[in-house]
């Protein structure tokens, strides 16, 4: 194996998002060094754990290396078999979780899946029902439900829209629509008529035009929608027009849409709603 290659591996007893979160986080440290990550979840087990084991073990063998292995497994025999192996283990839960049994001065549940699992199933609720919301009104669809909406996110095409509004009702519960900017609507220098009656709502997105060229060849190559001259104009015409209507807007080329979301929380003052 290239000697600035690791193996690693991030297991869970549940869905493995807080484990896959928080090794992504912590490898990405280390750019030099190019990371095999093989996610591992619902390993609730023992069973399971000595299937993940021998996966671990071969990995050792066919590398030379000993993987790297982040964990967050409640169970303590689960948890044995998993360090038992020919890895480097890193204990995700442990590092936390016993200095908080310290300062709060009690034991912790020991529970499996409490972060991401039903227990809470009206939060649950709250992020399907902002999900839906979210899909009904992509793309300007369904203007006539924006008083629902929390925010709109206005843009124009392909600057990221879609997806940070799914992230916002995933994540946040949040009602999140987005409206789509068009030519004709461009050229009259001014927000929508449909927009201007829930400006308060208003968030916008914009990109780097050369990026935002690049999206467009690779998704619908089309001559005129996809050129040079294009996309300047649109992301022209769209900052002039967020600034002229004191509309807040985020450059969404260098920004993952997790850094998007939690942004817009920020800059609007909306809360999670569950």
């Amino acid at each position: 194996m290239d000697p600035q290659s690791r193996n690693a591996f991030i297991i869970s007893d549940r869905t493995a998002v807080t484990a896959e979160a928080l090794g992504n986080s912590l490898l990405s440290q280390f750019p030099t060094v190019r990371f095999n990550i093989e996610i591992l979840p619902f390993i609730d087990s023992q069973v399971k754990a000595n299937r993940a084991v021998e996966l671990i073990n071969q990995a050792n063998v066919e590398s030379g290396q000993k993987p790297i292995v982040f964990a967050t497994l409640v169970d303590d025999d689960v948890r044995g078999v998993i360090s038992r192996s020919d890895c480097e283990f890193f204990d995700l839960f442990d590092t936390f979780v016993n200095p908080l049994e310290l300062v709060l001065g009690t034991e912790s549940s020991h529970k499996v899946g409490l972060s991401h699992g039903m227990s809470n199933a009206q939060g649950y609720t709250a992020r399907i029902g902002a999900m839906n919301y979210a899909l009904e009104t992509d793309d300007g669809i369904e203007t006539r439900s924006y008083r629902r909406a929390q925010i709109i996110i206005v843009g124009v095409s392909r600057s990221g829209k879609t997806p940070t509004c799914l992230y916002l009702a995933l994540q946040y519960g949040v009602y999140a629509a987005n409206y789509p900017l068009t030519d004709s609507e461009l050229d009259s220098n001014r927000l929508p008529e449909v927009l201007e009656a829930h400006k308060d709502k208003l968030f916008g997105l914009t990109i780097d035009p050369f990026r935002l060229q690049q999206i467009r060849q690779e998704r619908y190559n089309r001559a005129s929608y996809a050129s040079a001259r294009q996309c300047q104009y649109e992301v022209a015409q769209t900052e002039a027009i967020f600034r002229r209507s004191n509309v807040m807007f985020l450059n969404s080329t260098q920004m993952s849409v997790e850094e998007l979301g939690a942004k817009i929380m920020q800059k609007t003052g909306l809360k999670r709603q569950y």
